[in-house]
């Protein structure tokens, strides 16, 4: 079904109901009804029956975003489900993979928050089993309950501003699902539509922007919703499902999950994590893009889709058991070979334990045992407090980091104080040779201008003792004269 037939149903559809006589009735019951369950915590159990609170925090650096389940939404994608539902019994509409149970899934999208809580385990083993492909993006808008119309709002404003990441994301839209036919094109719906959302919410939570990987997980979105109900889902995912932190600057809740991912490992699979320790393979080099993307980089799209179903169900903490479960079946493999090949591995064959042989689709691709790689990874055994203990063991080593850290500022700060008052010393010390030797110059020019002195007096002297001689040598010539002209008188 194209995108823009859902915008156009979608309206419709509502403005037929909120004219209807029995509008205002379902109103008062949903809205009675949401009142008894706080919306601001969903609780959602797992395929081995696991449950997760998923709490609606405030995060800085967003602009506010809906603490509840919008009324008027559950009552769209009700609408929109019986529609679909006249479609497919008119022969207009068909799922691909599975005849659908029309009477189940109408009784969860009426009400999925009282049917998960009255008939959990039934709604678990379906949700395994996979959403039907006409069914998935409602039934994703309801497990996250994301459908909010005053938040599709907010996009409609947020496209007409702009964003300082737009020359980013449109470099990156080709790289994303290239070969997928909705993207395809870079004049097409998919490119546009991927372009605004990952627009929208650069200006909507200023604090993540844009970030690599992104593009990714809205795809997909975008492959199953229109792009106002896939921002209202992205949204919720980075705030509620708490995948906003593996976009953040510093990635914390990456770093979180990749060392509780390394724990698993540890314990799941002891032989196979001493082996990559030994290899120098670290799981930075293979899971990052597993966990930033949710899968959806590289997986082959009929597997990443059953993925979202149980993160979307259980909690984004779904992805350690498929992410366990790969390693788990290649580990034979992956033991008997070296650094190099074991990244080659993981990047390009996990998926070979699960490939049907001789077996392709219409497109000449493989075929994969997706029901029973499903089965497989949710079975695995777990549990939110073996995720709790990691998480920490990993705060605890966080604080020593930290303490380590703290210790080694302070000693950085007390080497700059350190360092300042060296200078400071070594300021006045060069100032005081300065000083000393304009001292010593003037006083090597004093005893230079002394010395001068003291031969002008030496000479003086000289020139007064030659003036006495001479005045002595007068008198004395004076005297001889006088006396001889005396004697010649007298005779």
């Amino acid at each position: 079904m194209a995108d823009a037939d859902l915008h156009d149903n979608s309206d419709g559809a509502s403005g037929s109901l909120a004219g209807s006589s029995d509008y205002n009735s379902v109103l008062r019951s949903q809205s009675e009804d949401i009142r008894q369950r706080s919306a601001s915590i969903s609780t959602i159990t797992s395929a081995n029956n696991i449950v997760y609170d998923l709490h609606d925090d405030t995060q800085q650096g967003t602009r506010e975003h809906p603490h509840r389940t919008s009324i008027d939404g559950q009552i769209r994608l009700q609408q929109e489900f019986e529609r679909r539902h006249k479609d497919s019994d008119a022969g207009a509409e068909r799922d691909d993979a599975t005849v659908i149970d029309w009477d189940f899934w109408g009784a969860v999208i009426s009400d999925y928050q009282q049917f998960a809580t009255d008939r959990p385990e039934e709604l678990a083993q379906a949700i395994a089993k996979g959403i039907p492909n006409t069914l998935r993006g409602m039934m994703w808008q309801l497990m996250a309950a994301s459908k909010d119309p005053e938040l599709e709002s907010t996009y409609l404003k947020l496209l007409k501003e702009s964003s300082t990441h737009e020359k980013s994301i449109t470099r990156d839209l080709g790289r994303t699902f290239p070969h997928h036919d909705f993207f395809t094109d870079g004049q097409g719906i998919g490119q546009e539509n991927l372009f605004n959302v990952l627009k929208a919410y650069s200006i909507y939570d200023e604090a993540v922007g844009y970030c690599q990987g992104l593009p990714f997980v809205v795809a997909i979105l975008l492959l199953n919703m229109p792009d106002e109900e896939a921002f209202s889902l992205l949204v919720r995912l980075m705030h509620v499902y708490d995948l906003r932190g593996h976009f953040l600057p510093e990635m914390p809740k990456l770093q979180l999950r990749l060392f509780q991912f390394d724990r698993l490992v540890e314990e799941m699979l002891p032989v196979l994590h001493v082996h990559f320790l030994r290899e120098g393979v670290k799981s930075s080099m293979y899971c990052s893009q597993w966990f930033l993307t949710m899968f959806s980089y590289r997986f082959p799209l009929e597997i990443v889709f059953r993925i979202y179903d149980n993160c979307l169900a259980s909690g984004i903490e779904a992805i350690f058991g498929f992410s366990v479960m790969l390693l788990m079946k290649s580990e034979a493999t992956l033991l008997s070979l070296p650094f190099d090949k074991i990244l080659d591995h993981l990047n390009n064959h996990l998926f070979d334990p699960y490939q049907i042989e001789n077996a392709q689709d219409d497109d000449g691709k493989p075929v994969y045992e997706v029901e029973q790689f499903v089965q497989d990874a949710v079975s695995l055994r777990i549990t939110p407090f073996m995720l709790d203990s990691y998480r920490h063991e990993y705060e605890d080593l966080l604080r020593e980091t930290n303490k380590h850290a703290i210790e080694v500022d302070e000693l950085r700060n007390s080497n700059r104080v350190l360092s300042a008052s060296v200078k400071k010393l070594e300021s006045s010390l060069a100032q005081l040779n300065t000083e000393h030797v304009q001292v010593l110059n003037e006083l090597v020019k004093a005893r230079l201008r002394n010395d001068e002195l003291e031969g002008e007096l030496v000479r003086y002297k000289l020139l007064y003792a030659e003036a006495m001689h001479e005045n002595q040598d007068a008198q004395s010539s004076q005297r001889i004269s006088f006396a001889g002209l005396f004697s010649r008188k007298s005779s």
